[in-house]
């Protein structure tokens, strides 16, 4: 699978757009549209997919724009359908969802804490693990939908699927490898 990170908003939030074969998924396109469809068109394929790993705006920023240009469908886990602003998913997650892309599957895990809805998506040797873990320290849970409690029991869960050599794609920050 490539991988492709571009930074966007001032937060400097991760948009990830994920190929494999002449399948497209863009993962929490945040905002700064141009750059995230600049890079899309030095790609040869096709948007299949618009995931969003959480609702904050700095992860879903562009979807409306992107979701325009590419005509993709857009999802995003269902507890966190009720705090979009005027966004409608076109599909929901769950825990345990499998998202084919080309070749490739990303399973969809459940980690609550930084939102209720919020995701990882783990691929071969690799997880997007968007606001729930970064290299250094984890997400913010004293936002609505957040939860101190479910993000340590998501963080303990993390702890059993990272494996050594595995490399973890943050929302924020840069990638980072599991070491033993």
């Amino acid at each position: 699978m490539e991988l492709h990170r571009v930074t966007v908003t001032p937060l400097k939030s991760n948009c990830y757009i994920l190929k494999s074969g002449t399948d497209i998924a863009v993962v929490d396109p945040g905002g700064d549209i141009e750059k995230i469809l600049q890079r899309l068109a030095k790609l040869d394929g096709q948007v299949k997919f618009i995931i969003a790993t959480h609702y904050h705006f700095d992860h879903v920023g562009a979807l409306k724009e992107l979701k325009e240009s590419v005509s993709a469908p857009f999802l995003i886990h269902k507890n966190d359908v009720p705090f979009l602003d005027n966004i409608i998913p076109d599909q929901t997650l769950t825990e345990g969802d499998e998202i084919s892309l080309g070749e490739e599957t990303l399973q969809v895990i459940h980690t609550p804490g930084h939102t209720a809805g919020s995701i990882c998506l783990l691929g071969d040797g690799f997880i997007l693990t968007g606001d729930t873990l970064f290299q250094f320290s984890y997400g913010r849970t004293d936002y609505p939908g957040g939860d101190d409690f479910q993000m340590q029991q998501s963080l303990k869960r993390l702890q059993d699927i990272l494996v050594p050599g595995m490399t973890v794609y943050p929302g924020h920050g840069l990638p980072f490898v599991i070491k033993s």
